[in-house]
C-alpha cells in the first residue's frame, strides 16, 4: 500500500500528460483535483494482488470532449459510486481509473481520501483513449453481460444537471453516456462495471500508474533544461522516437458528438509536412501519405517553449512543436486495445486509416529532427 503525497501527485500528473496523448484531461485539472483530495485526507494506492480475488472493483471515468473538459471540473465520482452500489445492490471494495491521463490519474483520489476506497494500480488502459468502451475491460466482447453504470454532471438542482443510471451492456452504456454528454455539453463523471479483482487482473493495464509516475519523474527532472534533453531521456526510457519537429501550420478541430475532432498540420524548415488526426487524443500521424504511428501507439505533441505535452485543444497555429511516438508494444495497455474493430467508427469520422500495424521499436533515439525543430524555432 502507498499513501499518495504532493511529490507522487506531480509525477503522476506530468507522466499522465505524456501518456494522455492529447487527452485524459489537463495538467491544471489533475493538479487541482489531487491537491483537493490531499487536503481532505490520504488517498491510498494498492496493488491488485493485495486484494481478495472476489473484491468488487468499479471503474471511474469522465466522459466529454477535450474542449469541454478544459480547466478544473467538478467531479462527483463519490455520488456516482454510491448510486452504483445501490443500483447493483453490492459492496464496492476498490476503484480503478479508466485510463491514464493528466487528470485521469487522479480519479478516485477524493473518494479514497474521504470514504476509504483504495485505488488499484490497474487502470483499464495505460494511456488515454477516445471511447468509453475502450476502458470496459473486455466487456465490449460480452454483449450479454449486463452491468450498472452511473453518469453525473452539472450542478445539482440546476437546469444543467444530469444524472443517468443504467443497467445494460458495456457497449450500449458507453454510447448512451457519450450521447448524453454530447447533447448536454457537460462532462459527466462515471462509475461503472463492477467486476471482481480476478477479472480485472486479467484485462487491466497492471502497473499503469507506476509507469506514469516513472515517466513523470523524468519530466520533472528534465523539462527545465529544455525539450531536447527531455525528449532524449523519454525516448531512452520509453523506447520511442521523435516522429516530427517543426511549426504548427493549421489546426482544424471542432466539438462534435461529444468529441474534439479534426486535424493538425505541421511543417518543418526543410519543407516536410505531416498531419495529426485527432479524436480527443492524437490518433494517427501521417507523412507523405504514410502512417508513421497509429493508435494505440502513443503520439504526444510537445511545445518547445514550455517543454510540456499539449492537450489537443491547446495546439495553436504558429507553435513550435515536436512529436514523440512510442510503439504500442512498449506501453501498458488493457485488453480492449486488441479489438481493432473499435477504431472503425473513428476512421470514418476522421477519414483516415487507423488499423495499420503501427510503429516498430526503435533502439536508437533520432535527434536530428529535434535539432531541426529547434533551428526552425530560433529562425
Amino acid at each position: 500500500m502507498e499513501l499518495f503525497d504532493e511529490r507522487r501527485l506531480r509525477e503522476l500528473v506530468y507522466g499522465g500528460a505524456v501518456l494522455g496523448a492529447g487527452g485524459g484531461g489537463s495538467i491544471k485539472a489533475g493538479l487541482a483535483a489531487g491537491r483537493e483530495a490531499l487536503a481532505l485526507g490520504s488517498p491510498r494506492l494498492v496493488q491488485i494482488d493485495e486484494l481478495s480475488p472476489a473484491t468488487l472493483i468499479a471503474t471511474l471515468s469522465i466522459v466529454g470532449s477535450m474542449g469541454g473538459m478544459s480547466g478544473a471540473q467538478p467531479c462527483p465520482h463519490g455520488l456516482a459510486l454510491r448510486q452504483l452500489a445501490r443500483l447493483e445492490k453490492k459492496h464496492i471494495g476498490a476503484v480503478v481509473a479508466s485510463e491514464v491521463g493528466p487528470q485521469a490519474v487522479t480519479y478516485g483520489w477524493r473518494e479514497s481520501a474521504t470514504a476509504d476506497f483504495p485505488i488499484v494500480d490497474a487502470p483499464c488502459n495505460g494511456r488515454a483513449h477516445p471511447l468509453g468502451v475502450m476502458g470496459s475491460l473486455g466487456l465490449n466482447r460480452r454483449p450479454t453481460h449486463i452491468a450498472g453504470a452511473v453518469a453525473i454532471g452539472g450542478n445539482a438542482g440546476g437546469s444543467n444537471y444530469v444524472h443517468l443510471s443504467l443497467r445494460t451492456s458495456a457497449t450500449k452504456a458507453g454510447k448512451m453516456i457519450r450521447d448524453t454528454a454530447a447533447s448536454s455539453d457537460i462532462p459527466l463523471a462515471v462509475a461503472r462495471n463492477l467486476l471482481p479483482a480476478s477479472y480485472v487482473k486479467s484485462h487491466a493495464a497492471i502497473g499503469g500508474l507506476k509507469y506514469a509516475a516513472q515517466v513523470g519523474a523524468i519530466m520533472l527532472r528534465e523539462m527545465e533544461h529544455g525539450l531536447d534533453g527531455l525528449l532524449h531521456q523519454l525516448v531512452r526510457f520509453m523506447g520511442g522516437r521523435i516522429l516530427f519537429a517543426g511549426r504548427v501550420n493549421s489546426v482544424s478541430l471542432t466539438e462534435s458528438l461529444g468529441f474534439t475532432l479534426g486535424h493538425i498540420r505541421l511543417h518543418d524548415r526543410c519543407g516536410g509536412e505531416c498531419a495529426v488526426g485527432v479524436c480527443n487524443e492524437y490518433l494517427v500521424l501521417r507523412k507523405e501519405r504514410k502512417s508513421l504511428a497509429t493508435f494505440p501507439d502513443l503520439i504526444t505533441v510537445f511545445d518547445f517553449e514550455s517543454s510540456l505535452p499539449l492537450a489537443s485543444p491547446q495546439v495553436k497555429p504558429g507553435m513550435h512543436v515536436a512529436v514523440l511516438g512510442v510503439p504500442r508494444s512498449r506501453l501498458k495497455l488493457g485488453s480492449t486495445m486488441k479489438d481493432r474493430a473499435l477504431l472503425i467508427p473513428i476512421e470514418r469520422r476522421l477519414n483516415l486509416p487507423l488499423t495499420g500495424s503501427g510503429m516498430t521499436i526503435s533502439h536508437a533515439p533520432k535527434t536530428t529532427t529535434i535539432q531541426a525543430g529547434v533551428h526552425d524555432r530560433r529562425a
